[in-house]
């Protein structure tokens, strides 16, 4: 449901954590202030012309998709380098997302080849399946701030954004264990034989953590950048779920590196180290 007046819209903003989410948000907003207003004027046209309370109504629309765009200029002036570093950053052909965004195996298809070419196929699968949540019904839909990056850029070629809403928000779970099929490779699986060691599954939450950091906040982002990136949206970057989602704050997370271990703490304090040794030998994930 849009936000009835400016105190909503604000209200709504706090529920964003980042400045990328916010514009993001607030565009998307925008988009469907001036869809509205454009079926009221519609409206008012079929009834009494100068009808006092339909103008009213639509005034306050138009006040607060001015407020919203107002708040949008803000936001992007401010956070000019992020909003750049992203778009550096974004798929080829697009200003926000990472990667393509696909809901069936048909839009898979569309776009592996391309994907394949890059060596990034792996990636984007593990994208994709982390950008997954599951609705109540049983279904599959993505997560808000994917959604709305999918639909911004559906707009910005031209297109409407009915279709994305249409599919991206009821995803077949037979989609989903496809991908989880697909995202399988030699470099997820443990190391085995004499002398090879296998990177801690906690190091490589960390690490994706770094990438995705690296890619929406700064080229080179810091420890605490990448903690609040973790804090955020910890399933995103922990395919394993070793994690204890309602066990991380500002300080220390906890989690559990093997089933038939017991919880342990990771302190914040230790993330400066860990990341220096990480990005002199990157994990594979």
């Amino acid at each position: 449901m849009l936000p009835q007046n400016r105190s909503e819209v604000d209200k709504k903003l706090e529920d964003n954590k980042t400045p990328l989410d916010k514009i993001d948000y607030l565009e998307v907003l925008s988009h469907e202030l001036r869809n509205k207003l454009d079926w009221m004027k519609r409206k008012e046209a079929g009834k009494e012309p100068g009808n006092k309370e339909e103008l009213s109504n639509r005034q306050e629309v138009l006040y607060a998709e001015k407020h919203v765009n107002k708040e949008i200029k803000k936001l992007q002036t401010e956070h000019k380098k992020e909003v750049e570093h992203r778009k550096k950053h974004a798929w080829p052909g697009q200003n926000r997302l990472l990667f393509p965004v696909a809901w069936d195996q048909d839009t898979y298809m569309n776009h592996e080849s391309q994907i394949e070419a890059k060596r990034r196929k792996h990636d984007w699968c593990l994208w994709l399946r982390q950008g997954l949540i599951k609705n109540k019904g049983g279904d599959w839909r993505f997560k808000d701030n994917i959604l709305r990056q999918a639909r911004l850029e559906a707009i910005d070629q031209g297109e409407t954004d009915d279709e994305i809403l249409w599919y991206c928000l009821s995803v077949d779970q037979e989609f989903v264990d496809f991908l989880d099929i697909q995202k399988v490779n030699p470099s997820t699986q443990t190391p085995t034989g004499r002398g090879k060691k296998a990177t801690p599954e906690l190091h490589k939450v960390i690490w994706r953590a770094y990438r995705f950091a690296s890619t929406t906040i700064a080229e080179n982002p810091s420890a605490q950048e990448v903690w609040d990136s973790l804090r955020a949206d910890p399933m995103m970057f922990d395919p394993k779920r070793i994690l204890i989602e309602d066990q991380i704050d500002e300080e220390e997370l906890w989690y559990i590196p093997h089933p038939e271990t017991s919880e342990k703490k990771y302190s914040r304090n230790s993330l400066n180290s860990m990341l220096s040794r990480l990005k002199k030998i990157p994990p594979k994930i």
